[in-house]
């Protein structure tokens, strides 16, 4: 009698593989559209493989491709496609084209009922591990698929990695949102919470931005370096994608906290912030000066004060919004410029962030919510900002406002 041997799980294997790393369920979701959308809405030669056994949120996503012309494989347990029902908890998504090839393999099986562990691979060989064990237990022609759907054999470590760390980003945001929505116990304090939440919206919004403006940087660096640039674009395209889904998931949020207050180096406390908001100046071709020289101690709160500073420069920043602005700076003889200074004034330290790019209309609704100049914005960033610094004992003004200089400053007392 022919003795059966089961298969292993292998697809967990490759979990393991990649350090066990922890995903939500609401981040897996975007994850999931970022991956399907892109060929559902444009149509073209491609397969998708699926394990999919909680279709709650995207059962309308999974509808438009099965009746796409799209071929897709159903790979639950239920399907006639199966050998062995090996994979227990552990599902997947693979999308191949001829331009990108997006796999993520996640298991149900953790401490907590809202995350999964999680793997994924983005134009790499190292895609074909993953396919090799889903062709070993189907009786699809799976290896057909990889030889018609290579778009780039090469690996791209880069790539998978940034990717990886977008969606860390995106989890820790989910996270922090479902945690702090546990905190809410009174009905009474609506109209407040109402506010924090789209307080902390905005905040994490301007984070994720950062994210969505380093995919650029890859794409750059992916074509400097001569990999597959159309395959790359369309990557980076889904990872955009998949921050802008993660920004408008953000719908249960945590009360803001109050303010830490410790002493810290002000030189340490700029440097790091303008680390963070270099993105927003190499995006635009705008120099950015930082002058802050001063060896003295301020009491804030670390977290707070940076994201001040975060928030003023991206404003300076946007203040180069039209496509000439640039161009009619440089007629003039004038370059894009983002000053950061700090000088002494007694007992308080002046922080000061500037721009040239050119006078605020109505400065005098600056400061109120829900005024804003931008068409997508929100009106809440300088609130946020002015809030905090008072929160800190400290004080947020536009300190200049003409055709050749925007100022804003920080007004904070000295340690010692």
């Amino acid at each position: 009698m022919k003795k059966i041997v089961r298969q292993q799980n292998y697809l967990k294997e490759l979990i393991e593989s990649q350090g066990n790393q922890v995903l939500s369920k609401t981040a897996l979701k975007c994850m999931i559209r970022a991956a399907i959308e892109p060929l559902v809405n444009n149509p073209e030669e491609g397969v998708v493989l699926h394990r999919i056994k909680n279709k709650s949120g995207i059962i309308g996503l999974l509808k438009r491709l099965e009746f796409s012309s799209i071929p897709s494989y159903d790979f639950t347990d239920e399907s006639e496609h199966l050998r062995e029902k090996v994979w227990a908890n552990t599902e997947f998504l693979c999308v191949m084209t001829h331009r990108f090839v997006a796999i993520i393999i996640w298991d149900n099986k953790t401490d907590n009922q809202n995350f999964v562990r999680y793997y994924t691979i983005y134009n790499s060989k190292m895609q074909n591990e993953a396919l090799d064990i889903i062709d070993r237990n189907t009786d699809i022609n799976i290896k057909d698929f990889q030889e018609r759907f290579k778009p780039d054999r090469r690996d791209n470590p880069l790539l998978n990695d940034s990717i990886r760390r977008l969606i860390e980003n995106m989890d820790e945001s989910t996270k922090d949102a479902v945690l702090g929505y546990a905190q809410i116990q009174s009905e009474k304090e609506e109209e407040k919470i109402s506010q924090h939440t789209r307080m902390i919206a905005h905040e994490i919004r301007n984070h994720l931005s950062i994210c969505d403006l380093y995919t650029e940087i890859i794409r750059k660096t992916c074509a400097k370096n001569g990999i597959n640039d159309e395959g790359v674009t369309n990557a980076v395209k889904n990872m955009a994608r998949a921050v802008k889904m993660a920004g408008n998931s953000l719908i249960s949020l945590k009360s803001t906290e109050k303010a830490v207050i410790k002493p810290y180096k002000l030189k340490e406390l700029i440097k790091n912030a303008t680390d963070l908001t270099k993105v927003y100046c190499e995006s635009k071709n705008i120099e950015c000066i930082v002058e802050n020289n001063l060896d003295i101690k301020i009491p804030v709160d670390e977290n707070k004060f940076t994201a001040s500073i975060i928030n003023l420069v991206k404003n300076a920043s946007e203040a180069f919004q039209k496509e000439n602005d640039e161009l009619d700076l440089v007629s003039n003889g004038i370059k894009p410029q983002i000053k950061i200074t700090s000088e002494e004034d007694g007992d308080f330290a002046l922080i000061k962030v500037g721009n040239n790019a050119g006078k605020i209309n109505e400065p005098e609704n600056i400061f109120k919510e829900g005024y804003t100049t931008k068409t997508t914005g929100s009106g809440l960033g300088l609130i946020i900002c002015k809030k905090s610094i008072e929160e800190m004992y400290g004080k947020l003004e536009l300190s200049k406002n003409t055709d050749e200089e925007v100022e804003f400053v920080i007004r904070i007392a000295k340690v010692g």
